[in-house]
């Protein structure tokens, strides 16, 4: 058995500036925030690169030898998994036909250049698979442009996929380690709400707006450690989920175990267990006015409010590390097998 090498994108840590994005600040208020994030690093979790590391954690204890691949400077461990990591100019000339490459659809091309290796795709946002290829490459398959696997992290985007590419994709579904994100009643505060500010700011700011005067108040966060992100949810109420388009969305899914009552946008793939009165209120991805309408809803009818709070815990609950690591020694152990063979 060789290596298996999960490549992290070198994903910029500063804004491109832009003539565009410039005057947009000025017309909102923003311009020194946007100056700010074109000149100074902006490291913060991208939930893409989290599930990254736990595979390889999971693998890792699994028994495979296995390494988050730093293909530049962006390491983006920020929930201090344990695992060795490696630096693609230390390794790139000793990859063989023996070890794998998991790449992203964010640099797709990334895993190409080690031509040798078997290749996996490992797809974690269908927004991204057009728009981070070459344009003479839309409309292959990752098949057809060298990648002998795909997998991606849900349903969804595996959906996706087939009706796009027409080719075999196995699902490794995400997961929430339930022993740390876990509800605890005593810690809520009734009619505080949650939401994070990297994805969707300018709906994030109309709906603080909408809220003014109401009987609710608001808590924005980001960029925390998970001890601290699980506490903010354990908290909270309510959690608005503004993420959009989506690949899987594991924010709101994190927010059910602990116990919040989500409302919000599914950006797509959060489908899978956001259901409209059952799991969640969903609005369509950008409604802002169909936000607060479910927090009014919310606030007239108290049983539905806890009706949706117990069915999206007890739905959140069937997503264990422990299924994930299920799918994981299955599809790598065949892997291997297929290889010898």
């Amino acid at each position: 058995m060789k290596t298996i090498y999960y490549l992290i994108p070198n994903i910029p840590t500063k804004v491109r500036f832009s003539i565009k994005a410039l005057l947009k600040s000025i017309l909102s208020g923003n311009l020194l925030s946007y100056l700010r994030s074109c000149i100074f690093q902006n490291l913060k979790p991208i939930g893409g690169i989290k599930v990254i590391y736990q595979h390889c954690l999971i693998l890792k204890e699994l028994g495979y030898p296995v390494y988050p691949l730093l293909m530049g400077q962006y390491e983006g461990n920020f929930f201090g998994f344990e695992i060795e990591t490696k630096k693609y100019q230390d390794v790139k000339n000793s990859i063989s036909k023996q070890d794998v490459i998991v790449a992203t659809e964010f640099e797709p091309y990334d895993g190409l250049q080690f031509n040798d290796a078997l290749k996996i795709m490992f797809v974690q946002n269908w927004w991204g698979v057009d728009n981070r290829r070459k344009r003479d490459d839309v409309g292959k398959s990752y098949l057809d442009m060298g990648y002998h696997y795909v997998i991606t992290c849900g349903e969804y985007c595996s959906e996706y996929i087939q009706n796009k590419m027409d080719i075999p994709v196995t699902i490794i579904p995400n997961g929430i380690d339930l022993a740390k994100f876990c509800r605890d009643d005593s810690k809520r505060e009734p009619n505080r709400i949650l939401a994070m500010s990297r994805k969707n700011p300018d709906d994030l700011a109309i709906i603080s707006d909408l809220l003014e005067g109401s009987i609710y108040s608001l808590k924005v966060v980001d960029g925390l450690s998970q001890e601290e992100l699980i506490s903010e949810y354990q908290s909270a109420d309510i959690f608005i989920a503004l993420g959009y388009p989506e690949g899987f969305s594991l924010p709101p899914l994190e927010a059910m175990r602990c116990g919040c009552v989500v409302i919000g946008f599914t950006g797509g793939a959060a489908v899978e267990f956001m259901l409209d009165r059952e799991t969640a209120l969903v609005s369509s991805d950008g409604d802002c006015n169909g936000v607060i309408l479910s927090l009014n809803l919310l606030s007239e009818n108290l049983n539905l409010k806890e009706s949706i709070r117990e069915n999206g815990y007890i739905k959140a609950s069937q997503y264990g590390l422990d299924n994930t690591e299920k799918h994981l020694e299955s599809f790598y152990s065949n892997i291997f097998k297929n290889k010898k063979n």
